[in-house]
């Protein structure tokens, strides 16, 4: 949060109101008043800033007194507090300077991260090489891999207490983001204003966040799926091209998918609509799927033969092929699902300035160090071979993205996540 200093005078009425009707001032200051009976405070609505609450101490003309009167008096026909100011950062705003979050990320000295993906041990050593060369520190990063639903859990149970033990969360989905932002656990944060002129590319992986949830998280991997196959069971030109024809008869009990809610199939509801979604899933489940705990399980039912089809990420099939498991993966060509994985910053961490710099540094600039490791798609990162992937398949086949937009797109599937609960107890092999 931002604290401003703000010098104030009264002027009358009529000139208040002038100064309100200026277009100019109107338009660059866009202000608004809130009084309060506590103290002379205003909420401000500045650009580039959210709610700036700004703890305003009234000086007036000739009188030495508030000039907003705590309740009605002569004063109240004759003046109208109002602010003619300069906005000078003070006190807490040093703390969110650079050069103040870099230093007091050197005292900290260490960032627990609770981060799924990137995984591999060699690649957080690289990222905290790679960090601490970049900013001149020695910052130690405490890396365990965690789900963010289990982390977030953590997190809330902690701050109950007043403590925090974890720094960075992810990756978690729009939901999880969500979750703490609801409970005051997360709240969004001045990035470009901060860490901005060190780190050009920050200001559009801040865009990259769907617009409820920019200023708060950060977007570090896309999940991207299709289907994938093991080449010992199937050969390629077998394998469907589509969704829709998963549900063929010939896939009967072969294919395996992810028992929650069958992710990622209903984020095509999106593009379809949730009542075409649910008959889809229908015919899905009719055709007895071989039903896995999650979509690494997926993963890992092709690669040993348990199934020989079904939806993976393509950053799962990259990390297989690697390892030489006999896995292939193509994209869809109808729908392409994609489901942005979160990385965040909750209030309660121990280390925030030295979290919220790695934050920064790692959805801007160090996933780059990352994807020499192991793959961290991201669709706008132009020229990779994932968006290449997309392109094609968008321009060849018309295949449509099938992702969420808004928070309020994601709530409304409440009612298809029901749905597809029921229909799926007791389902599948």
């Amino acid at each position: 949060m931002y604290a401003w200093q703000v010098r104030c005078r009264c002027i009358p009425l009529s000139a208040r109101q002038h100064w309100v009707d200026n277009e100019a001032l109107r338009g660059k200051f866009a202000t608004f008043w809130k009084r309060t009976t506590a103290a002379n405070t205003f909420n401000i609505g500045y650009p580039a800033y959210t709610a700036l609450e700004l703890s305003v101490r009234t000086m007036c003309v000739q009188r030495d007194e508030p000039c907003w009167p705590v309740s009605g008096g002569p004063m109240m026909n004759r003046f109208l507090a109002a602010c003619i100011f300069t906005l000078v950062p003070f006190g807490a705003c040093a703390a969110d300077d650079f050069q103040a979050v870099l230093e007091k990320a050197r005292e900290e000295g260490s960032v627990i991260v609770r981060i799924t993906n990137p995984s591999a041990p060699e690649t957080h050593a690289a990222l905290e090489k790679a960090f601490n060369e970049r900013f001149g520190l020695s910052v130690k990063l405490e890396w365990t891999p965690q789900g963010a639903p289990q982390t977030n859990a953590r997190i809330i149970t902690e701050a109950s207490g007043g403590a925090g033990s974890v720094d960075l969360v992810g990756l978690g989905s729009a939901e999880d983001v969500e979750a703490l932002r609801s409970r005051d656990l997360l709240k969004p944060y001045p990035w470009v204003e901060v860490f901005g002129k060190e780190l050009p590319e920050l200001a559009k992986a801040v865009d990259e966040v769907i617009p409820d949830l920019r200023g708060t998280t950060f977007n570090l991997l896309d999940a991207v799926y299709g289907v994938g196959w093991n080449t010992n069971l199937i050969k390629a030109e077998e394998v469907p091209t589509t969704t829709m024809q998963l549900a063929d008869a010939k896939w009967n009990g072969k294919l395996a998918l992810n028992a929650f809610f069958l992710n990622p199939l209903p984020t095509i509801a999106y593009v379809i609509g949730q009542d075409a979604m649910l008959d889809y899933a229908k015919q899905l489940v009719e055709n007895m799927p071989i039903l896995q705990r999650g979509s690494p399980v997926v993963m890992q039912a092709l690669s040993v033969g348990q199934a020989p089809l079904g939806i993976i990420t393509y950053h799962a099939a990259v990390a297989a092929e690697k390892k030489g498991q006999p896995v292939g993966f193509k994209l869809f060509d109808d729908y392409i699902m994609v489901y942005q994985g979160y990385i965040y910053v909750p209030e309660n961490a121990p280390h925030p300035n030295a979290a919220k710099l790695f934050t920064a540094w790692l959805a801007s600039e160090g996933y780059k160090v990352a994807e020499q490791f192991e793959a961290i798609p991201r669709l706008s990162n132009e020229g990779s071979e994932i968006a290449q992937l997309v392109s094609d398949a968008q321009a060849k086949a018309g295949a449509k993205i099938a992702m969420p937009v808004s928070m309020s797109e994601i709530k409304a599937q409440e009612k298809l996540r029901a749905e597809l609960t029921k229909l799926l107890t007791g389902a599948g092999n």
